[in-house]
Parts: structure tokens; sequence; C-alpha cells
């Protein structure tokens, strides 16, 4: 139940997990404008997953996020109006004008039959990106040759954060508050409310390396420093290629607006079709008109090869430190999801039915849930689950990772599971703020739970149904 003004609640519960964590509201709008914070929960040095040179290392909470000057509720009004405005705001328009400059006119023809809005990767302009709440601050207790281990989360309410760092390597060690077995790379886009832990190096002395948190779609960024001295910076991202991107969703969509399912083939994250729009890895004189879309693909891969070479993390680089596996002895329940969706009329659902449309889902106590999940839909979701981590089924079997919250990029197909063990309702939703209240939710009943501080389930779950779909009452 929401905290009434001037009052205090206390929250009560055994901590019997480790990791990195965030809290926020989930009243309104209020996760937009502020109401988050980290929560990480240390392991003891004689926990038996204590990992030495790991989870010994000097570690900083780092909390990624934006800001909008514009209230959260006019955010929303704007965004089902299918305003322009932030579009606009971006330099993201994609007008005749640029589309002819840019040898684009046929793609914009194309794009305008068939109805489509101007391609964005994003959907909200912000005026600022912070880390730990401003743009820019730096840690400078740190030396050359030192390890850091940075525990970041990402409270933004809608934006997809890319880290770059200009000492070097990324070495992943932590996702969602669960180990995983340490991967290199060169970047990595943090989706909304994901946590990672990584651990940077400081390869100078004299100098403080930037770690580098740009919005996915390039509008802005904010910076840490780690090290003292002389600021080193990392590469500053370039503007998306817009045109390229509205090419290939224009090949991927059909006439009635869904997406060519990829089937398994796109999964994990492993196929990154935007990557056509990144200048730093695509090159920004390389077109492929007369191309399929898998030949595209290839010669973008090839490409990168041949010139970039950057490491980017995906989930099948994820491995779990222990064996994940469930029991074999519980029963299956195989359930499928398709995450759905109308640009034009700002309405985001699950199996074409928002929220206020369906009922909850009665789980047994005791059952897995194995979950395939489709995006027909042009946009990523981040999908939260509440209450549960579950298994990413990915190619390290025994060993899939962990996760609570899992970015589904378009025309993917991910499978997830979980062992519904503990009783109560618990809520599955897209953790783009302004998609949650626009209907993309659900609710998994799992047993009979009396809930003292829930005197009245029915009224509750009716107040939950009108806020998560708030875009009804303006």
């Amino acid at each position: 139940m929401p905290i009434e003004p001037n009052t205090t609640h206390v929250y009560r519960f055994p901590v019997i997990q480790n990791g990195t964590h965030w809290y926020h509201s989930h009243s309104g709008y209020q996760e937009q404008i502020g109401m988050y914070g980290s929560l990480i929960f240390n392991k003891k040095e004689n926990d038996v997953s204590f990992r030495k040179g790991i989870d010994d290392l000097p570690t900083i909470p780092v909390i990624i996020s934006e800001w909008t000057d514009y209230k959260p509720e006019n955010i929303q009004r704007m965004l089902s109006n299918a305003s322009d405005w932030f579009a606009i705001k971006k330099d993201a328009t994609q007008s005749y004008a640029e589309a002819i400059r840019e040898g684009h006119f046929k793609t914009k023809l194309t794009n305008e039959w068939k109805r489509m809005l101007a391609m964005d990767v994003s959907d909200v302009y912000y005026d600022k990106f912070l880390i730990n709440g401003v743009p820019e601050s730096q840690l400078s207790q740190f030396k050359a040759g030192d390890k850091v281990r940075l525990k970041i989360s990402n409270a933004g309410a809608s934006t997809y954060f890319w880290l770059t760092y200009a000492g070097g390597k990324i070495t992943v060690v932590a996702n969602d508050g669960n180990d995983v077995e340490p991967v290199e790379v060169d970047r990595l886009i943090v989706a909304v409310s994901e946590t990672y832990d990584i651990v940077v190096t400081i390869p100078e002395e004299g100098v403080s390396y930037e770690l580098l948190a740009t919005a996915e779609d390039r509008s802005g960024s904010a910076s840490l420093y780690v090290g003292s001295g002389v600021k080193q910076l990392t590469t500053p991202l370039p503007k998306l290629k817009y045109f390229e991107g509205m090419k290939m969703m224009n090949d991927m969509m059909k006439m009635n607006g869904d997406m060519h399912d990829m089937g398994m083939e796109m999964s994990l994250q492993q196929m990154d079709m935007n990557t056509v729009m990144y200048p730093e890895v695509s090159g920004q004189n390389d077109h492929h008109h007369g191309h399929s879309n898998a030949e595209n693909h290839q010669q973008h891969e090839n490409h990168t090869a041949n010139t970039t070479e950057l490491v980017t993390l995906n989930y099948g680089m994820l491995k779990a430190t222990e064996k994940t596996t469930l029991s074999k002895d519980l029963p299956v329940r195989e359930m499928r999801f398709e995450l759905t969706g109308n640009m034009n009329r700002y309405v985001w659902s699950m199996d074409n039915k928002v929220f206020s449309e369906t009922d909850k889902i009665l789980v047994k106590k005791g059952e897995i849930l194995r979950i395939t999940l489709y995006n027909n839909s042009m946009m990523r979701h981040p999908m939260h689950l509440h209450g549960f981590d579950f298994r990413v089924l990915n190619e390290h079997g025994d060993y899939s990772p962990l996760k609570n919250v899992l970015d589904i990029m378009p025309m993917e197909t991910n499978v997830i599971e979980f062992a519904a063990n503990t009783e109560g309702d618990w809520f599955f939703h897209c953790h783009i703020l302004y998609h949650m209240m626009a209907g993309m939710n659900r609710v998994f009943s799992v047993g009979e739970l009396h809930n003292p501080l829930l005197p009245n389930k029915e009224k509750a779950y009716r107040m939950l149904k009108r806020e998560s779909n708030m875009r009804m009452y303006f």
C-alpha cells in the first residue's frame, strides 16, 4: 500500500541475498523525479561464494539516471499524442530534406507508406544524464595499478546507457545481484533497471580515466573519472545513422505492423540489428543497398572484425559461478508472451492486451514456470519480475545466469524459467516507466498468501490496474 504523506512505514525482511540492487518508488511517476537509490548487500568474508581478488576489491556504488524538466505526466501525454517535440529536441526528425541529403529518399517514402514514425531508439528527450546525481564527478582516491569494483545500477526511467572506459577493458563480474564468471569487454549496454558489477583498472599514475555513460540515442552522457590527475577521455559515441536504421526497420516490418519473427536465431542480445546505425562499428560510408538483412548483418560483422574489433557484452556471454538448474521433480508449466505495442497510439501490451484487460495469472506454489518471450515491436523492452530471480537459458546450460531484468530487443525470442516457490502477487512488467504506464504488465499470483497490509486485495488490484494504465485517465 502507498505510504501516506507524513507517515512512516518500516520494512523488515531477512537479507538472504547479496549483490548490487536498487530501490525506487512504484507510485505514479515518482521514479522519474528522483525517488530511487542504490541498495547493496555485501558478502561476508567467510561466505562460501566469496571470491578473493573480486569481492575484496574497493567498491563504489554508481547509480546512473536521467533528468527531465518536464512533468512526467506531461511526457506520457505527449507520447500518447505522437508529438514530434522530443525528436526535434534530439535532432532526430528525419525530414525529406535530410533524406535526400543522405541518399535515402526512397527509404523515407517507404517509411511514410508503411505509416511508421521517424526512426528512434528511445522515446524521451532528457535535459541531463547523471552519475550519482551529477553529470560529472571524480574518484581521486585511487592510483596507478588499482583495481576498482563499480556497482552500477541503471535507475533511469526510460534510458539505456552504453558504458565505455578510457583506461582499457571492462571486466563484468556480476549482473542483477548475481555473480557471473568474469568476462572482459570493451563496452556494454545497461538496460533500464539492470545492475552490473564491473572492475576497471587504472593504468598510469597522474591520470584519471573516464567511465562514460552515454544514452543509447546518444543525446547526452555523464562521466565518472577514476584516479587523479590529467583527465583521459574516452572516444564519445557519434550520432546514430538514423536512415540506415529506418531502412532496416522497413525491411523487417510487415504491412500490418508486425515484425518478421526471426525465431531463436535472434536471442540474448547476440545480434544487435541497431549496429547498422553505429558509425563507430559500421563505418561512416557503409551502405548496403540491394542486400538482404542477413547479408547486411554479415557485412557489418565482417567490417567490425576488420576495423574496430570491439567486444560488446551480450547475455550469451554470461555464465553463473554455480549451477542454477531447477529440480527435475517439480512440475513445469510452459507459457509464452508476445510483447506488442502501437507506437502511434503509444499503447504497450502483452499478447495485444493491456494490463487493465487481464486477470491475475494463477500459479500453483512449487511449479516451475518456463516462459518464452517474443518481442513483436520495434522497441527494446527490459522485462522485470518482482520477487524472483529467473534463469536466462543460454549455451551455458546448468550454469545459465540468474537475472531479474531481461532486455529483449526487437524480434528477439528468449526463454526464462523460475520456481514459483514464494507465495504472493508478483508484478511482471516492462521497466521503461512509460511503457509500464501504458499497459505492458501482468501479475503472477502464487498460492494463497494473506497479507495483513492489504486488507482488501481486490481493491488494491483494481487500483494497481488503474495506476498501471494511467494514460487512459489523461
